[in-house]
């Protein structure tokens, strides 16, 4: 018989915890927890070559290696917009013209819903700021004239990129990244702090620009800092040459931060470029998913459907509409929800899904899949034979995209020839100015100091502040003679006067907090007629309304330029968003 003994190879004091404990004071002090841990971070940058065509592999790309933060370059995208590109990653972009330059910044989910601000400067540079839990980090993504460029073009890129590096205030974490078409080289002599020694090749005329800028902005050039392979300092590959010229530029008394820096060979995105990523410890803001209710489908209540809904209410039976208001106006809404709810369904509610798929085929991919093969085949044989198959592979890959994304088109197509094209033509519109914004939602605003605010206690009462303020403010007005008094008894609400109110009433509204519509009472017919005709009768006598009618939803909509500052959003026509019901009684006073 063997002795079993319980043996380690290792001291037990190597054995893994989940985190060391607080350390515990002795001379009557509080006891000091551990600070909470940085998340890790990847920042990447890499020149694309061209967007067109790519922008699903980008995302692809950024979630396989789990990138967060993407400076493009050579994007040859003309506008100034953002765009969803799947996976959760947005993509800010700005472009001149569409045959050169370009220059981009995609970034995944959560941290999108944290950009602050994007400033496009040119067509070679964009930065954007992204608010984290100590701060704001300010990203930028540059594209430097290529050699064939005029000393001009040259001199008129890094002074546009040095005022852009001074405008970010001190207190941000900077990130330039790009591709600078530049060589730094091994040599630091003369620029000890901001180069590490570790570089590539020599440094030439570009390269020089480059550790200038960075000294003049106390910024560390990541890469030269640490030891890696060839095949991990390498950056651009053509015609046998390969060089370093894309690098990642932090500011130097955060260097401690950045945890690792390398570039990933075997991508195929770009031809001649590789993309390279650093590893930061940023304190990101904790993320809390945004939860959304399910909604009624009311705009299905139509044609046999709406029939079906209104047998379901009748049999369902409505309140007596004399009694106690809340309670009759409480139980009312319940059955017209509930038999809504059985007709109509409901949305599932939850996470939006990912819409920019809409082409991502199994077909394509497997095509795409192929492709990249080729790509690894050729990086590792050279030979003519992988280079042509590669290069089949590739045309093969963009003409498959191609006829997914016309494919796609052609239903659009059919559905805008149909009787409710119009009804899809703003849908589609209203859904495209969306996704092109570059801020969707507002996580920080300012206060009265111009003090910005990111905490979300202090952001709600930011706005309830603001608001109390703006719809009690009293304005001067003309003093308007008073009008003679109404002799007499009030007169009763009458069925035709909410005829005609709930007729004029616009479809397709919001339906205020109570969910429902007036599309609902119109389903109704003359049963919703006579039943709000007694149920007004009853509130004018008893001179009370339904407590619920009283609540309203107040909806920012954004006006002006700055997103965090308060009186940029127009108040006017949100601040109103009572339930439709209420709305009935003025038309049918108007009537």
């Amino acid at each position: 018989m063997w002795n079993t003994v319980n043996a380690r190879t290792s001291p037990g004091s190597d054995l893994q915890e989940a985190r060391p404990p607080p350390v515990v004071k002795k001379r009557g002090l509080p006891r000091e927890e551990r600070p909470r841990l940085k998340t890790l971070v990847r920042v990447g940058s890499l020149n694309v070559g061209t967007l067109t065509g790519k922008t699903r592999e980008i995302a692809d790309f950024m979630a396989r290696r789990r990138i967060h933060v993407l400076c493009l370059q050579e994007t040859r995208w003309k506008g100034s917009k953002a765009r969803e590109i799947g996976d959760g990653v947005k993509l800010f972009y700005y472009g001149i013209e569409a045959k050169r330059n370009g220059v981009a910044i995609a970034v995944s989910e959560p941290l999108k819903e944290y950009v602050s601000s994007v400033n496009r400067v040119s067509d070679r540079i964009i930065s954007l700021r992204v608010a984290t839990e100590d701060g704001f980090w300010t990203v930028m993504s540059v594209y430097a004239p290529q050699c064939g460029c005029t000393e001009a073009e040259k001199e008129a890129f890094y002074d546009e990129l040095d005022d852009v590096i001074r405008s970010a205030p001190e207190g941000d974490y900077i990130t330039v990244a790009g591709d600078f078409n530049g060589h730094v080289g091994q040599d630091r002599k003369g620029f000890e702090r901001v180069h590490g020694g570790r570089g590539f090749g020599r440094r030439n005329q570009e390269g020089e620009r480059i550790v200038e800028l960075a000294e003049a902005h106390d910024l560390a050039i990541a890469s030269t800092f640490f030891m890696k392979r060839e095949s991990q300092k390498i950056t651009y590959c053509s015609g046998g040459r390969q060089s370093e010229i894309d690098y990642i530029l932090v500011r130097r008394r955060f260097l401690k931060t950045v945890k690792n820096v390398k570039t990933i060979p075997g991508e195929e995105i770009a031809g001649q470029h590789r993309p390279v990523v650093a590893d930061v410890c940023i304190a990101l803001q904790k993320h809390t998913k945004a939860k959304r209710e399910p909604r009624i489908r009311w705009w299905k209540l139509a044609g046999e459907t709406q029939k079906t809904f209104r047998d379901k209410i009748i049999a369902a039976g409505l309140p007596e509409p004399y009694g106690h208001i809340d309670s009759v106006w409480a139980s009312a809404a319940t059955t017209i929800l509930t038999c809504a709810r059985d007709t109509l369904g409901e949305t599932k509610g939850g996470r939006r899904g990912d819409r920019a798929t809409w082409f991502w085929s199994e077909d394509v991919q497997k095509i795409v899949k192929a492709k990249k093969d080729a790509y690894k085949a050729w990086q590792k044989t050279k030979s003519l034979s992988s280079l042509a198959e590669y290069k089949l592979r590739k045309k093969e890959a963009k003409a498959a995209v191609a006829r997914a994304k016309n494919a796609v088109m052609d239903e659009l197509y059919d559905k805008l020839e149909s009787s409710q094209a119009e009804k899809h033509v703003f849908r589609l519109a209203k859904a495209r100015h969306r996704a092109s914004l570059d801020a969707t939602e507002v996580r920080a605003v300012k206060n009265e100091d111009g003090e910005v605010l990111r905490d979300p206690v202090a952001v709600k009462e930011r706005w309830r502040v603001y608001f109390e303020h703006l719809l009690n403010e009293e304005f001067p007005r003309k003093p308007k003679a008073p009008a003679e008094p109404v002799a007499g008894p009030m007169q009763p609400w009458t069925a035709d006067e909410v005829r005609k109110a709930i007729k004029k009433m616009k479809a397709g509204k919001a339906t205020g907090p109570d969910g429902i519509p007036v599309e609902a009472w119109r389903s109704l017919g003359e049963l919703g007629v006579r039943w709000l005709t007694e149920f007004f009768n009853n509130i004018t006598r008893s001179a009370k309304m339904p407590e619920a009618w009283r609540d309203s939803i107040i909806v920012p909509i954004f006006k002006r330029k700055d997103l965090r500052t308060s009186s940029g959003y127009a108040t006017e026509r949100d601040g109103g968003n009572f339930t439709r019901s209420i709305r009935i009684c003025p038309r049918a006073v108007d009537n």
